[in-house]
């Protein structure tokens, strides 16, 4: 009788405790913030759930919804919305910065300041507040090892004998691709003459970095722009593929993130930018082989730094002349 009693008293006393425990579990959601915060976003699906999951993780009461499609549906999506009275998203979070000016023109951002606003760097986010680059994505020169003896040093290499009719590029339709070729054609070391250079060499036109990468692993091709975390991932994975900086500079893509104009729920929105733009949300992106906008945020060797990177100069003209630098490379490559 007496462990019998002993037993119950032990009973009570955990029960006791879990009831305790769950009512201050339930307090701590209950002064955290909460809600549902709608992320509208081209970035690649494994890291928009890795963000999602990271944030419920350390924000229990706040439920992430993810919209993911390219930047072009993306804007589409926010633009029919708007036309509508409601955009119901209230982050937009997508790869190159002519999308971000493109709704900035259409005043459907609002402006926000990043509370480590000091640890961006100028190059890298808006000036007058509407966006921040979140993630440092590159377009380098990548090539087939196996097919490939010496690493091309130069752009310009791929316009040699050794590389005719085995060159690729991605068309406008990626952001980061519309950046390249942005850069690349208002540079007075190639412009468009360039790319027809480049398309008289037997140059093909594909439709996304991956596209890209796929052919120069299964040596369809042999070497052409693609960003540079795609070519380690398949590195690694024992693909035959490898990039280098050339030596004019590879063209930095820094991947806006802003808050949608009159969003539903502007609070968590600048919660979810900032996490985003925090070193503990930057290290998410290292871990997936991705360069942080943060010099503050240690990198390991595969993956690039922003001090790794030579950049080409980006005058960022063409991010108000979108329609005029895609008509002239589908003049050019159709």
């Amino acid at each position: 009788m007496k462990k019998f009693i002993a037993l119950i008293l032990a009973l009570t006393l955990c029960l006791s405790m879990a009831a305790c425990s769950g009512n201050n579990n339930q307090a701590a959601v209950a002064d955290g913030p909460s809600g549902t915060v709608t992320v509208y976003t081209s970035v690649p699906q494994d890291l928009a759930d890795q963000f999602k999951s990271s944030f419920e993780d350390k924000y229990p009461g706040v439920t992430v919804n993810i919209y993911r499609a390219t930047a072009g549906e993306v804007l589409t999506k926010i633009k029919t919305e708007a036309e509508g009275g409601q955009v119901s998203g209230d982050i937009v979070w997508v790869a190159d910065f002519s999308s971000a000016e493109s709704l900035k023109a259409l005043n459907l951002l609002d402006k926000y300041t990043f509370s480590e606003d000091a640890a961006i760097d100028a190059s890298l986010k808006d000036a007058e507040g509407y966006y921040y680059g979140s993630r440092i994505i590159t377009m380098v020169l990548t090539y087939n090892t196996m097919m490939v003896s010496e690493a091309p040093a130069s752009w310009k290499d791929l316009l040699s004998a050794d590389f005719t009719g085995k060159t690729g590029l991605p068309s406008t339709s990626s952001g980061s691709a519309f950046q390249y070729i942005g850069v690349m054609s208002e540079n007075p070391d190639f412009g468009w003459d360039y790319f027809q250079a480049l398309k008289d060499n037997g140059g093909m036109q594909f439709k996304s970095n991956s596209d890209v990468l796929q052919r120069i692993a299964t040596s369809e091709i042999w070497a052409g722009p693609v960003l540079d975390y795609m070519v380690t991932e398949m590195k690694e994975q024992g693909s035959p593929v490898d990039f280098v900086i050339p030596e004019e500079g590879a063209i930095v893509v820094a991947s806006p993130i802003a808050k949608l104009a009159n969003c539903k729920n502007p609070e968590l929105a600048e919660l979810f930018i900032d996490y985003t733009l925090s070193q503990e949300g930057q290290q998410i992106l290292v871990n997936m082989n991705t360069t942080p906008v943060r010099t503050d945020v240690e990198t390991p060797d595969n993956v690039l730094s922003l001090a790794d990177i030579t950049v080409m100069e980006d005058n960022k003209t063409y991010l108000t002349n979108a329609e005029s630098v895609k008509a002239n490379f589908a003049e050019i490559f159709g």
